[in-house]
């Protein structure tokens, strides 16, 4: 299932992921406190994930307060039109409280420290494809993430792409699932590029004591074949690592 919230704001800073993450955490905290601590109080996948659309034409250099004590100077992109949040999942309880707590929210503190605040619109539920066939021609909504067991990047031209985009979506599958995949995964790029997003959380700001993280991932169309399930599941929750922070959307 898909939901789309529109928002107004004044600016969008290019790092929005973490207070995406925060928007939608207090939405859950607002329909069931309790569920939304035990879901974030252990280190899982999230069977969902999120795209933010806005308008990217406009950027203007300014300092972005990450918190009190990391600001960097990057590009704000200035809105003069509603900004759309995106997202999926196959969880019908997540979702059930994610749109049940996000129609209790009517201004979200984005980043005070910049004075930046959302005015939220009313979430509306979109129709979703259902998969039937073992070839998916997908696009990007939001970059999507390969990773291997030791954090390193892979990306799309790589010769160890396919077996690690296998090991990521089995690992997912059997800890949200308890299932693996139904059948290996084939990835053919259409249209691909490589992209280096800049990205933060607060975890890794207190570890490392720097203010952003660089994070490669892959944008653009491509073919994914596979067992219809295990394409529908990743249509809804995303492809890739690190979806619950904002990656990995794809759409048909």
């Amino acid at each position: 299932m898909r939901v789309k919230i529109p928002i107004t704001t004044e600016k969008v800073p290019i790092i929005f992921r973490q207070r995406v993450l925060a928007f939608i955490k207090e939405a859950l905290a607002q329909a069931d406190k309790d569920y939304k601590e035990s879901m974030y109080s252990v280190r899982m996948p999230k069977a969902y994930t999120f795209n933010l659309a806005f308008d990217r034409t406009n950027p203007k250099e300014e300092e972005i307060s990450l918190d009190e004590k990391f600001k960097i100077k990057d590009k704000v992109f200035y809105q003069d039109r509603p900004v759309f949040l995106y997202i999926s999942s196959n969880d019908y309880q997540f979702l059930i409280n994610l749109f049940n707590g996000m129609k209790k929210i009517k201004i979200f503190d984005f980043n005070k420290l910049d004075n930046i605040y959302w005015q939220v619109g009313k979430p509306v539920i979109l129709r979703e494809k259902i998969i039937f066939d073992n070839e998916v021609t997908f696009k990007t909504n939001a970059p999507f993430i390969v990773e291997t067991k030791d954090d390193r990047p892979v990306v799309f031209s790589d010769e160890n792409f396919q077996t690690e985009l296998n090991n990521v979506m089995e690992r997912i599958f059997r800890k949200l699932d308890n299932r693996g995949l139904k059948q290996p995964l084939e990835f053919y790029p259409i249209k691909m590029k490589k992209e280096v997003i800049k990205h933060t959380l607060r975890g890794f700001r207190e570890k490392t004591g720097k203010p952003i993280m660089y994070i490669t991932g892959n944008s653009g169309i491509f073919r994914l074949k596979g067992h219809p399930e295990d394409l529908q599941t990743i249509y809804q929750i995303g492809l890739g690592n690190r979806t619950g922070q904002g990656f990995g959307m794809i759409s048909t």
